[in-house]
Protein backbone atom coordinates (compact mmCIF):
# COMPACT_ATOMS: atom_id res chain seq x y z
CA UNK A 1 0.00 0.00 0.00
CA UNK A 2 1.37 3.45 -0.93
CA UNK A 3 2.35 5.72 1.97
CA UNK A 4 -0.04 8.59 2.56
CA UNK A 5 1.03 12.17 3.18
CA UNK A 6 -0.23 13.52 6.55
CA UNK A 7 -2.82 16.26 6.23
CA UNK A 8 -1.93 19.73 7.54
CA UNK A 9 -3.37 20.31 11.00
CA UNK A 10 -3.12 16.67 12.07
CA UNK A 11 -0.79 15.31 14.77
CA UNK A 12 1.03 13.17 12.17
CA UNK A 13 1.76 16.27 10.10
CA UNK A 14 3.07 18.07 13.19
CA UNK A 15 5.39 15.16 14.07
CA UNK A 16 6.73 15.17 10.51
CA UNK A 17 7.56 18.90 10.79
CA UNK A 18 9.27 18.27 14.13
CA UNK A 19 11.48 15.57 12.59
CA UNK A 20 12.42 17.85 9.69
CA UNK A 21 13.22 20.70 12.07
CA UNK A 22 15.35 18.38 14.20
CA UNK A 23 17.35 17.20 11.17
CA UNK A 24 17.90 20.77 9.95
CA UNK A 25 18.96 21.89 13.42
CA UNK A 26 21.38 18.98 13.60
CA UNK A 27 22.94 19.96 10.28
CA UNK A 28 23.33 23.58 11.42
CA UNK A 29 24.94 22.49 14.69
CA UNK A 30 27.36 20.18 12.85
CA UNK A 31 28.44 22.97 10.50
CA UNK A 32 28.87 25.35 13.44
CA UNK A 33 30.93 22.78 15.31
CA UNK A 34 33.22 22.25 12.33
CA UNK A 35 33.69 25.99 11.95
CA UNK A 36 34.52 26.31 15.61
CA UNK A 37 37.10 23.54 15.41
CA UNK A 38 39.05 25.34 12.66
CA UNK A 39 42.33 26.34 14.22
CA UNK A 40 43.06 30.05 14.36
CA UNK A 41 46.58 31.48 14.21
CA UNK A 42 48.10 32.13 17.61
CA UNK A 43 48.17 35.75 18.68
CA UNK A 44 51.48 37.50 18.10
CA UNK A 45 52.79 39.04 21.28
CA UNK A 46 55.80 41.03 20.11
CA UNK A 47 57.59 42.69 17.21
CA UNK A 48 61.29 41.85 17.08
CA UNK A 49 63.90 44.39 16.04
CA UNK A 50 66.86 43.60 13.84
CA UNK A 51 70.45 44.00 15.01
CA UNK A 52 72.62 45.41 12.19
CA UNK A 53 76.18 44.07 12.08
CA UNK A 54 77.45 47.66 11.88
CA UNK A 55 76.08 48.39 15.34
CA UNK A 56 73.79 51.07 13.96
CA UNK A 57 70.21 51.45 15.15
CA UNK A 58 68.95 52.27 11.66
CA UNK A 59 66.60 49.89 9.88
CA UNK A 60 68.32 50.68 6.58
CA UNK A 61 71.44 48.54 7.03
CA UNK A 62 73.09 50.11 3.96
CA UNK A 63 72.61 53.71 5.15
CA UNK A 64 76.21 54.15 6.35
CA UNK A 65 77.61 52.62 3.17
CA UNK A 66 75.43 54.89 1.07
CA UNK A 67 76.54 57.98 2.99
CA UNK A 68 80.13 57.06 2.24
CA UNK A 69 79.33 57.43 -1.45
CA UNK A 70 79.40 53.74 -2.35
CA UNK A 71 77.26 53.36 -5.46
CA UNK A 72 77.01 49.59 -5.03
CA UNK A 73 74.67 49.97 -2.01
CA UNK A 74 71.09 49.06 -3.00
CA UNK A 75 68.27 51.57 -2.67
CA UNK A 76 66.19 51.35 0.48
CA UNK A 77 62.61 50.42 -0.50
CA UNK A 78 60.87 50.52 2.85
CA UNK A 79 60.27 47.77 5.36
CA UNK A 80 58.01 44.81 6.05
CA UNK A 81 56.71 42.98 9.10
CA UNK A 82 57.56 39.35 8.41
CA UNK A 83 55.55 36.72 10.27
CA UNK A 84 57.43 33.82 11.87
CA UNK A 85 55.43 30.83 13.13
CA UNK A 86 56.36 27.33 14.26
CA UNK A 87 54.35 24.14 13.81
CA UNK A 88 54.52 20.52 14.92
CA UNK A 89 53.41 17.49 12.93
CA UNK A 90 50.31 15.90 14.48
CA UNK A 91 49.26 12.45 13.16
CA UNK A 92 45.56 13.30 13.51
CA UNK A 93 45.40 17.04 12.85
CA UNK A 94 48.33 17.62 10.50
CA UNK A 95 50.47 20.68 11.17
CA UNK A 96 49.49 22.32 14.46
CA UNK A 97 50.89 25.70 15.41
CA UNK A 98 52.87 25.85 18.63
CA UNK A 99 54.31 28.74 20.58
CA UNK A 100 57.52 29.17 22.52
CA UNK A 101 60.17 28.20 19.98
CA UNK A 102 63.33 30.32 20.15
CA UNK A 103 64.45 31.44 16.70
CA UNK A 104 67.35 33.38 15.27
CA UNK A 105 66.72 35.23 12.03
CA UNK A 106 69.83 35.81 9.94
CA UNK A 107 70.36 37.99 6.86
CA UNK A 108 73.35 39.41 4.97
CA UNK A 109 73.96 42.38 7.28
CA UNK A 110 71.67 41.85 10.26
CA UNK A 111 70.08 39.32 12.61
CA UNK A 112 67.20 39.15 15.08
CA UNK A 113 66.23 37.01 18.05
CA UNK A 114 62.60 36.14 18.60
CA UNK A 115 60.16 33.72 20.24
CA UNK A 116 57.30 32.37 18.13
CA UNK A 117 54.80 33.45 17.13
CA UNK A 118 56.40 36.78 16.29
CA UNK A 119 56.71 39.58 13.80
CA UNK A 120 60.06 41.03 12.81
CA UNK A 121 60.51 44.30 10.94
CA UNK A 122 63.03 43.89 8.13
CA UNK A 123 64.36 46.26 5.44
CA UNK A 124 63.49 45.83 1.78
CA UNK A 125 65.81 46.40 -1.17
CA UNK A 126 63.62 45.07 -3.97
CA UNK A 127 65.53 42.46 -6.01
CA UNK A 128 68.60 42.88 -3.82
CA UNK A 129 66.81 42.03 -0.58
CA UNK A 130 68.78 39.51 1.47
CA UNK A 131 67.78 35.87 1.85
CA UNK A 132 66.30 35.31 5.32
CA UNK A 133 67.25 32.23 7.36
CA UNK A 134 65.34 31.26 10.50
CA UNK A 135 66.79 28.61 12.82
CA UNK A 136 64.37 27.54 15.55
CA UNK A 137 64.86 25.42 18.67
CA UNK A 138 62.37 24.07 21.20
CA UNK A 139 62.71 21.48 23.94
CA UNK A 140 61.56 18.06 22.74
CA UNK A 141 61.91 18.98 19.06
CA UNK A 142 64.74 18.77 16.57
CA UNK A 143 66.25 22.09 15.48
CA UNK A 144 64.95 23.33 12.14
CA UNK A 145 66.36 25.80 9.62
CA UNK A 146 64.17 27.47 7.01
CA UNK A 147 65.14 30.04 4.37
CA UNK A 148 62.92 32.39 2.36
CA UNK A 149 63.59 34.87 -0.42
CA UNK A 150 61.83 38.09 -1.34
CA UNK A 151 59.75 37.91 -4.53
CA UNK A 152 58.48 40.46 -7.03
CA UNK A 153 54.88 41.04 -5.96
CA UNK A 154 54.15 43.40 -8.87
CA UNK A 155 55.09 40.90 -11.56
CA UNK A 156 53.47 38.02 -9.69
CA UNK A 157 50.14 39.84 -9.53
CA UNK A 158 50.52 40.90 -13.15
CA UNK A 159 50.83 37.31 -14.36
CA UNK A 160 48.12 36.05 -12.00
CA UNK A 161 45.67 38.53 -13.50
CA UNK A 162 46.35 37.07 -16.95
CA UNK A 163 45.66 33.45 -15.97
CA UNK A 164 41.94 33.75 -16.76
CA UNK A 165 42.72 34.88 -20.28
CA UNK A 166 44.40 31.61 -21.27
CA UNK A 167 47.53 31.51 -23.42
CA UNK A 168 46.53 34.67 -25.26
CA UNK A 169 46.25 36.58 -21.98
CA UNK A 170 49.62 35.31 -20.79
CA UNK A 171 51.21 36.30 -24.10
CA UNK A 172 49.81 39.84 -23.89
CA UNK A 173 51.02 40.26 -20.31
CA UNK A 174 54.44 38.86 -21.24
CA UNK A 175 54.83 41.55 -23.90
CA UNK A 176 53.63 44.23 -21.48
CA UNK A 177 56.01 42.94 -18.82
CA UNK A 178 58.97 43.04 -21.22
CA UNK A 179 58.25 46.68 -22.04
CA UNK A 180 57.70 47.70 -18.41
CA UNK A 181 60.22 49.30 -16.08
CA UNK A 182 60.37 46.69 -13.31
CA UNK A 183 63.14 48.42 -11.38
CA UNK A 184 60.64 50.03 -8.98
CA UNK A 185 58.42 47.00 -8.45
CA UNK A 186 57.15 46.04 -5.02
CA UNK A 187 59.05 43.14 -3.43
CA UNK A 188 57.93 41.21 -0.35
CA UNK A 189 58.90 38.23 1.77
CA UNK A 190 56.48 35.36 2.31
CA UNK A 191 55.57 34.35 5.89
CA UNK A 192 58.14 32.07 7.52
CA UNK A 193 56.66 28.69 8.49
CA UNK A 194 58.94 26.41 10.49
CA UNK A 195 57.62 22.85 10.83
CA UNK A 196 59.49 21.03 13.61
CA UNK A 197 59.63 17.29 14.16
CA UNK A 198 59.79 15.74 17.60
CA UNK A 199 63.26 14.78 18.77
CA UNK A 200 63.89 11.04 18.78
CA UNK A 201 64.94 9.50 22.10
CA UNK A 202 68.56 8.41 22.46
CA UNK A 203 68.94 4.62 22.41
CA UNK A 204 71.29 2.61 24.61
CA UNK A 205 73.92 2.58 21.82
CA UNK A 206 73.87 6.36 21.68
CA UNK A 207 71.95 6.54 18.40
CA UNK A 208 68.64 8.28 17.86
Amino acid sequence: MAATTPEPGTRAFGRRLDRRSTVRLGVVLCVAALAGCASKPLEVGSIAKIKPQSGSNELDVYADTRRQGTTAAPDFAGDQLVEVRTYRDDPENGQVEMAGATCQLSAALYSADLTTPALVRVPLYRGQSSVLSAKCTKSGFADKLVTVEAFDVTRSQRYQSSSNGGLAGVAVVAVFDALSDNSKNDWRYPPIRVVMGQERPIAANGLR
